[in-house]
């Protein structure tokens, strides 16, 4: 195998001093959490919109969880499931902002394990699979289903294409 020795010289364009030349592992970090806002923004939206009333409490909530996962971005990527805290995070922030009234996603969260109440609003209002909705949710596709079932057997005129 030939080696091809690296040269010390810096390329013409690149900057000589360190202080002024761009940290890689930063931009590819930012570079990541791009990524990870823009594929799951619109499915927060969509989550948020299930769920709250005013648009303007949508966009909030999904800005402040998408904002302090940026802030953050560096301790998630060192977490077991990056998109699991963030879904903590959003389903938090929607909650400070859930007016208490009687409407169908209102009855699920107070009836179930926030999981099922979180996988039946997804996969039955919001339109995701259960692989779907367990990617965005951090979870494995079994635990999303398990969920499921309990939201089915609690609430059957739900899972059968009610008005949630």
């Amino acid at each position: 195998m030939l080696s091809i020795p690296r040269s010390s010289v810096l390329p013409v364009d690149a900057p000589a001093h360190p202080a002024m030349r761009k940290k890689p592992s930063v931009d590819a970090a930012l570079l990541g959490y791009n990524a990870f806002a823009e594929r799951n923004q619109p499915r927060y939206a969509r989550y948020a919109q299930a769920r709250l009333a005013r648009e303007a409490d949508v966009t909030a909530a999904v800005r402040a969880t998408l904002s302090l996962a940026r802030q953050r971005w560096d301790w998630l990527l060192l977490q077991p499931s990056l998109a699991a805290d963030v879904w903590a995070e959003l389903r938090r922030q929607v909650g400070e902002v859930v007016p208490q009234d009687v409407t169908e996603a209102a009855t699920l969260y107070s009836s179930l394990p926030v999981t099922s109440a979180d996988s039946a609003l997804l996969c039955w209002r919001v339109g995701l699979t259960a692989g779907e909705a367990a990617e965005l949710m951090g979870l494995e596709q079994p635990a999303v289903e398990a969920g499921l079932r309990v939201a089915r057997r609690a609430h059957p005129h739900l899972a059968k294409g009610g008005a949630l």
